[in-house]
């Protein structure tokens, strides 16, 4: 299973001026009370630092600050006021670029962003609830009426619980938002139609954005008004007047109908319609097409939800393309753009265009903040990840190790990105096959997000996860059941039922049952895996396709060798229809599907999956991949079957040569291939003494 990428792009609008001096303030939120709107307080003896420049005090009331700035782009490295906190902690990775317009820095208490978070939360969770009681009370009214049949009643209540389940990441993205909007920065419509979302007053929020007209007819007029005004703009030594005017009135048309898109955004997000949702993000990037931020929000939320990885492709291409033209090769839009570039060929396992375009985002990332940034850490833990799939472990911890050495530069040993980094290492030493090791460097891990968490956190629970998978592989099953069963608890008591983390962890205790050799509990999990997935991403997603593979797996071994190739089929049916043929998961699963063969005794139809499956692995990999030596080796038992000794004996000396290379030759899997070796030669000298 995959990881996912989580990315924060945020980057400051504003048009280019002369100015040399750029205007801020240092400030609480603005916030709504009761309906109406508090404003926030100016933080004076707050201390900004800008980077490449001496610290800036906050002297005024209202905590406005400026300084100077001798090029059109600037960015903030710090923000301290004893007692607060920056509500949003990615203005210090931010490209800022100089304005009249002044950058607002916000900041709050600890307890007062702890408490407008529980507000937040108990404003959504109240809404929703009284959502539900509301939808079961029209659905009992149907009842009464006879307007619906016993069974139809039955399924309505079913599928209004089953979306339900869904609604804490629903809760939890909710929060995250509306506990950092600062209410001063937006006018009263904005205002207004916050606090409706926030309340769940989500038809009212609809016909307010409808009462401005439909949005797809405006969008249209906005685009005859930015023609006009791209008409106009030839004419300025004419018409300058005129056209300073066209032009403010053009953006902010633009950024209306932005803030309304992403309004119809949320609305269906909501609703977890993700095809519209989508639609409306990708409406949004349409109307300015030098807003980095709004394509790649847009292309994460399609490679995340939607798994098109075509369409991923095409909007981050298109942002590296706009960035090159608008920044040159040496902006932080351009680094980023390489940045989700190389996450989606990830995604896609085609490892050296991944590993190519991580290498140029870190080489910019280098040049702009020097080594010890936190971005820069990012960029090692990536390119780490890639060298972890292709199989280079020594290479994989070279990286992941500059990347822990600045964290705990910046951050000291004592913080949650520290901990990652640990648990990373952990999975090097997996692959090493050096359990012990692994277990240390996941328990680190476990020790300091415990330490900052608290127990019932779902970073804690990731540990527990990786602790567990290291005690499957140990064969310690009832420690790797104790330990995924403690994830799993606090996944869903954070997250709800119906989400992927969840999913995942039924998927690996139902490994552990597989290995266990209880099969009807394996299967049982596995297909709770597989009904989570679907009802969050549908049924033609990657994670679904894992599980069918999973069920096939145990059924082959439960002796359905018909239901085992039925899962393998549809597995292999969405592998190719996301990835194409050239990906690292179809490999696996008509490797899967030529053992089915295999056991049946059907050799040539085994041999010809299997040389498939070897191809692949190739393309993928290359030719010196340790993966490959599962390939050697299935070939070489199917040669040995069908009685060709000599050709079973070449593919179990690459099988074995490979892992020796790999583990040396004291591992089981050398051990292994070396005993298949002496059983072809001993078959081979007996054919020939006959």
């Amino acid at each position: 299973m995959k990881k996912f990428y989580l990315l924060s792009i945020a980057l400051m609008l504003g048009i280019m001026l002369s100015a040399q001096t750029q205007q801020g303030y240092v400030k609480t939120k603005g916030r709504m009370v009761n309906g109406q709107h508090v404003p926030g307080q100016g933080l004076k003896g707050a201390t900004v630092t800008i980077k490449g420049r001496t610290a800036v005090l906050v002297q005024s009331d209202d905590g406005a600050f400026s300084f100077p700035i001798p090029e059109a782009q600037f960015r903030v490295d710090s923000v301290r006021k004893k007692g607060y906190q920056l509500v949003d902690m990615d203005a210090l990775s931010k490209t800022y670029k100089h304005s009249a317009n002044p950058i607002y820095l916000v900041m709050e208490t600890p307890e007062q962003q702890l408490q407008d978070q529980l507000a937040a939360e108990r404003k959504i969770r109240r809404t929703l609830t009284n959502q539900l009681h509301q939808r079961e009370d029209e659905i009992e009214a149907l009842k009464e009426q006879q307007k619906i049949s016993e069974e139809e009643y039955r399924q309505a209540l079913q599928k209004l619980y089953e979306e339900t389940d869904q609604n804490e990441q629903l809760v939890k993205d909710m929060v995250e938002r509306y506990s950092t909007i600062d209410y001063d920065q937006l006018n009263e419509f904005d205002q207004k139609i916050s606090e409706l979302i926030l309340n769940g007053e989500l038809v009212k929020a609809d016909s307010m954005l409808r009462s401005k007209g439909d949005i797809n007819q405006r969008v249209a007029l906005y685009k005859q008004h930015k023609a006009i005004y791209a008409k106009e703009n030839k004419e300025l030594t004419r018409r300058g007047a005129a056209l300073e005017q066209s032009e403010a009135l053009t953006l902010k048309e633009r950024d209306d109908l932005a803030n309304d898109c992403y309004r119809k955004f949320e609305i269906f997000k909501m609703r977890h319609l993700n095809d519209s949702a989508a639609h409306y993000l990708e409406l949004r990037a349409e109307l300015d097409t030098t807003n980095m931020e709004w394509l790649f929000n847009t292309g994460i939320f399609i490679k995340e939800y939607l798994a098109d990885y075509k369409r991923t492709l095409d909007i981050f291409n298109t942002a590296l393309r706009r960035s090159l033209a608008l920044y040159g090769d040496a902006s932080e839009d351009v680094a980023m753009s390489y940045y989700c570039l190389g996450t989606t060929y990830y995604d896609l396992s085609d490892y050296s265009q991944s590993l190519l375009y991580h290498e140029k985002s870190l080489n910019i990332r280098k040049s702009l903040f020097g080594e010890c940034h936190t971005n820069v850490a990012d960029c090692y833990n990536n390119i780490g990840l890639v060298y972890i799939e292709i199989g280079d472990q020594d290479k994989a911890y070279e990286y992941y190790i500059k990347s822990l050495d600045i964290k705990k530069h910046i951050f000291g040993e004592d913080n949650l990105s520290v901990a990652l980094s640990y648990q990373n290492l952990g999975v090097v030493y997996d692959t090493y096959s050096d359990y012990a090791s692994s277990l240390n460097y996941y328990e680190k891990s476990l020790k300091i997000r415990q330490a900052l968490l608290g127990e019932n956190n779902i970073d804690v629970a990731s540990s527990y996860n990786n602790i567990g998978y290291v005690y499957n592989y140990l064969e310690d099953y009832p420690k790797a059941l104790e330990y995924y069963e403690k994830a799993l608890t606090i996944f869903e008591d954070n997250l709800g039922k119906n989400h992927p983390s969840v999913a995942t962890l039924y998927n690996n205790i139902g490994v552990v049952y597989d290995n266990m050799q209880d099969y009807a509990k394996a299967l049982n999990y596995y297909e709770e895996s597989v009904g989570i997935f679907k009802s969050i991403f549908g049924a033609s997603h990657p994670y679904v396709a894992n599980g069918y593979n999973n069920i096939g797996f145990v059924n082959k071994k439960m002796g359905n060798s018909e239901k085992a190739l039925e899962c393998y089929l549809l597995a292999y049916k969405i592998w190719v229809a996301v990835y194409g043929e050239n990906h690292h998961d179809v490999s696996i699963n008509l490797n899967n599907i030529g053992s089915l063969y295999r056991d049946s005794g059907d050799y040539d139809t085994a041999l010809e999956y299997y040389q498939k499956s070897l191809n692949i692995k190739k393309a993928v990999l290359g030719e010196d991949n340790v993966d490959l030596a599962i390939s050697y080796n299935n070939i070489g038992y199917v040669y040995n079957k069908k009685g060709e000794a000599s050709k079973a004996l070449e593919y179990y000396q690459m099988a074995y040569d490979l892992n020796k290379a790999t583990f040396g030759e004291d591992h089981p899997r050398t051990i292994k291939t070396k005993h298949n070796i002496e059983v072809a030669l001993q078959k081979l000298k007996d054919s020939v003494n006959k």
